[in-house]
């Protein structure tokens, strides 16, 4: 055992120095994965912040998308309320046109708001409360036939 002990300097010989390269090679090892991890791990917070910056201008452009549907459906309403009230306003203006109906036979005229005024008379003096009258002129017989309620039938003279 001198002999290894004077040659090396240990007992052990070249085994500790074999022991020491190869911690500092393991060291280097650690090292270089450690840097390759610490790369992975970059490139991973990259891709998250990536993904959260899409994800985030997606929103937004749904976002956008519903606003843009919402002010169509609000002008959509608005215009069917402007359609319904100048359809509205039209059935006023058609309510209001006055009418007047003559009838002319043989050189003889008279108009239909007075025959109506005889029936009137005529279911007055029977004693009738009619909501619901039918008119049948006969000009060549000179009368105005009528119907009442469906129920009260009656003739007045046409002129």
């Amino acid at each position: 055992m001198a002999n290894n002990e004077k040659k090396d300097g240990n007992v052990f010989g070249g085994a500790v120095k074999t022991a020491e390269v190869k911690a500092a090679e393991a060291k280097t090892t650690v090292k270089k994965t450690a840097k390759k991890a610490a790369a992975k791990t970059e490139t991973a917070k990259k891709a998250v912040e990536t993904a959260a910056v899409k994800a985030e201008a997606k929103v937004e452009d749904a976002k956008e998308t519903v606003k843009e549907a919402a002010k169509t459906t609000t002008k959509k309403v608005a215009a069917k309320k402007t359609a319904v009230r100048t359809t509205a306003k039209k059935a006023v203006a058609k309510k209001e046109v006055k009418t007047e109906t003559f009838i002319q036979y043989n050189d003889e005229q008279t108009d239909m708001d007075a025959v109506l005024k005889r029936v009137e008379a005529d279911l007055k003096a029977q004693k009738v409360a009619a909501k619901d009258i039918k008119l049948y002129i006969k000009p060549q017989d000179g009368a105005c036939y009528y119907v009442a309620d469906g129920k009260v039938a009656g003739r007045v003279d046409l002129f």
